[in-house]
């Protein structure tokens, strides 16, 4: 890519050796020695550095900014400011800073054989530099959407790992202070009057699970109520918790707690010795 690259830049200095060797034929023999030795320098250096890529590294970067003003100045030939658009070009595609110095340069020597017509030639230098820019603006603009997408999506990680958190971390606040409470409850009938409290339930009470063990807890509209289906020691149960409103009915965080409450009770009650259709425990 290097090496192709460098090929470029001595094909047109090449070009534009032959450019000013050929303006200097119309020349005197002293004029034209003044406008050839440069030139001759010129390209030998640019040969020079193609074939030895790693040395003079002054000239492979400001080389044509100081050779090529100087040959248009010395030919003194009004053709000769064309030189400086094929660099203006080149430069301004991929070192915007040397490439703004060639459009001035430009500008000047425009001014400096036109006159007023400068200002003709300065619209053709600025649409030579805009249009020289045009890469490197794709390029930034494609680099800015990709950045902004991928800033779109960690900030949509971020909030999914935020969320994810908070849910975890009120777990953990409800796990704790469950296990508080239960630290001072001795029976089940206080812990239940605790679960009471702590959600403002109308009651909560336990009653035998006849039929088929449901995997999930069940909900009751017409009662406002969900029964947890637990299963003990000896036996299956519901624990089913009387709420107050229908709208609690779709509260996914207090139906996903009063599922955990109720299923401790298994640290009170083994199971019902009764007939489990009359045994009954509300609060």
């Amino acid at each position: 890519m290097l090496r192709d690259i460098g090929l470029i830049f001595l094909g047109y200095r090449v070009l534009l050796f032959s450019f000013f060797l050929a303006l200097s034929m119309e020349k005197e023999l002293t004029q034209r020695a003044l406008l050839v030795v440069p030139s001759v320098l010129y390209l030998s250096l640019g040969m020079y550095v193609f074939l030895y890529p790693g040395r003079l590294r002054l000239f492979k970067n400001y080389g044509d900014l100081l050779f090529l003003p100087l040959l248009v100045f010395l030919s003194g030939q009004k053709e000769a400011i064309l030189a400086l658009l094929p660099p203006l070009a080149l430069y301004t595609s991929r070192r915007v800073f040397i490439g703004m110095l060639f459009f001035w340069t430009s500008v000047g020597f425009g001014f400096y054989y036109y006159h007023s017509g400068g200002f003709s030639l300065l619209l053709v230098f600025l649409a030579t530099f805009l249009s020289s820019l045009h890469p490197d603006l794709v390029e930034a603009l494609r680099k800015e959407r990709f950045y902004i997408r991928n800033l779109r999506k960690a900030h949509a990680a971020l909030l999914s790992n935020y969320s994810e958190l908070e849910n975890s971390v009120k777990d953990l606040t409800f796990a704790s202070n469950l296990l508080e409470r239960l630290q001072r409850i001795n029976n089940l009938e206080d812990y239940l009057k605790a679960l009471k409290e702590e959600f403002g339930l109308r009651s909560v009470s336990i009653t035998p699970l006849r039929g088929s063990f449901p995997k999930e807890p069940v909900l009751d509209e017409a009662n406002l109520s969900v029964h947890v289906p637990i299963r003990l020691e000896r036996g299956e149960v519901y624990v089913t918790f009387h709420l107050n409103s229908p709208m609690e009915l779709y509260d996914k965080e207090l139906l996903k707690n009063l599922e955990k409450a109720g299923r401790l009770i298994n640290l009170f009650l083994e199971g019902f010795e009764e007939k489990p259709q009359v045994k009954v425990i509300a609060v």
